[in-house]
């Protein structure tokens, strides 16, 4: 079968690991794709980051190659080739098998969220009624407005949670939407004696406290957050929360592995309002919180390096408005790490019993159609609070999300959307 997908293909994170991690199962089971490929620049993003990075022309030559070479990359079209980020001038002869000679598709596999899709779909020339046409969609909120009913009856949604079904389904007063969550990476697990890692200078480690320390956190209880830096995610929320906890607790450190400048603004501002910040000449800093920066390129980080991340971690916490599935919220809890997060929309599927799951202040409406919440920033700083002096509860509540995260397996996934989409 020839899949045509239009998604984020930005690395490890959101969207981009969604459609990586399916594209990669799809090929190596015999179907041949072709992507349209948002925030990917191809070989011209490799050779940036390489410069970035002060490769020599080996370096650069090593990593166009490696693009080259990717049988998911080799097949993507970066987006920004049609003028508008998002390719949207680029789905009809996408969709059409146009910009691929010699090779139609068979049907047309969109993730995007239901605004993004819409607007695709008004602008591609009725491209998406010529094939079976799949929308794997995140649903973030409540409420969803009748005017979504003309983006699914055009094409045929897929949720990505239960919470999403109910939703889409009440829309369209159906009771049959499919649902298919998520997988996670394998390369993402607890660290123990048993199933050890390796830092990229060659030391085994065997432990929490062993990624600590590789990364120069001995000591210390550390909360982590990886989400993306956008308004749905509230870093302001996240700063507020833990403001009294850092206060409180010296030992505490902050962690955020994010672009510090993104859609949701610059992180400096709330970081400079913390008390203890100071403007160290290159930026606002803190004693207690850290910037990773190493999400600000085009590769990001390995997993490998992601999971001593997430293991290094005490707690993770995100006080996102909604989530649509939640998958850094599932990471986490796959590495044995208790989450704090907002009890709404996709998110506590997530995480099953492995979380403090926070009761919003309140519901408020949004730009897409329907409803988000608004974190409880004291409630949210409390549960913090008690995880931070309970270590018990910590390890309690890491085995329990562990177990839960099991289930979540991208080659299920796979094999669940090819049998929705008739492969």
């Amino acid at each position: 079968m020839n899949i045509a997908m239009i998604s984020d293909l930005a690395a490890a994170t959101g969207f981009g690991r969604v459609a990586r991690e399916l594209a990669k199962r799809w090929l190596d089971a015999g179907h041949d794709m072709r992507i349209l490929a948002i925030n990917f620049d191809g070989r011209g993003g490799a050779v940036r980051d390489a410069l970035a990075q002060e490769k020599d022309a080996d370096g650069i030559a090593a990593a166009v190659r490696a693009v080259d070479s990717d049988p998911v990359l080799s097949r993507a079209f970066p987006a920004a080739l049609g003028g508008d980020g998002m390719g949207f001038n680029l789905t009809a002869p996408f969709l059409k098998g146009e910009m691929s000679p010699g090779w139609k598709p068979d049907i047309a596999f969109v993730i995007a969220d239901p605004q993004a899709a819409i607007q695709r779909f008004m602008l591609d020339d009725r491209a998406s009624t010529l094939l079976p046409t799949f929308n794997y969609v995140p649903i973030e909120g409540t409420g969803l407005s009748p005017f979504w009913r003309r983006l699914w009856q055009h094409v045929q949604p897929i949720a990505m949670s239960e919470f999403g079904a109910r939703e889409i389904g009440a829309c369209l007063g159906r009771d049959d939407i499919p649902v298919v969550p998520h997988g996670i990476s394998e390369a993402l697990y607890r660290i123990t004696p048993e199933r050890p890692a390796t830092t990229g200078a060659g030391k085994v480690l065997l432990s929490k406290d062993d990624c600590k320390a590789a990364l120069g956190w001995a000591d210390r209880t550390v909360i982590l957050r990886t989400d993306r830096n956008v308004p749905r995610k509230d870093y302001p929320a996240f700063f507020a929360a833990i403001r009294p906890v850092i206060d409180a607790h010296p030992e505490v450190l902050v962690v955020i592995h994010c672009a510090a400048v993104d859609e949701g603004g610059a992180l400096a501002e709330w970081l400079a309002e913390l008390p203890g910040a100071y403007d160290g000449g290159e930026g606002w800093k803190h004693a207690q919180v850290v910037l990773t920066k190493a999400h600000d390129t085009y590769t990001g980080i390995s997993d490998a390096q992601l999971n001593i991340l997430y293991n290094a971690a005490d707690i993770y916490a995100s006080p996102a408005w909604a989530e649509g599935f939640g998958l850094t919220l599932a990471e986490a809890a796959r590495c044995g790490v208790p989450v704090v997060a907002t009890d709404f929309a996709a998110g506590p599927e997530a995480v099953g019993p492995g979380a403090v799951l926070v009761p919003p202040a309140r519901t408020f409406p949004t730009l897409h159609g329907h409803k988000w919440s608004l974190a409880n920033v004291d409630a949210f700083s409390a549960a913090l609070e008690a995880l931070v002096v309970d270590k018990a509860e910590r390890e309690r509540l890491g085995a329990l999300g562990e177990a839960y995260s099991a289930k979540f397996d991208w080659d299920v996934a796979s094999l669940r959307l090819l049998k929705v989409m008739g492969g």
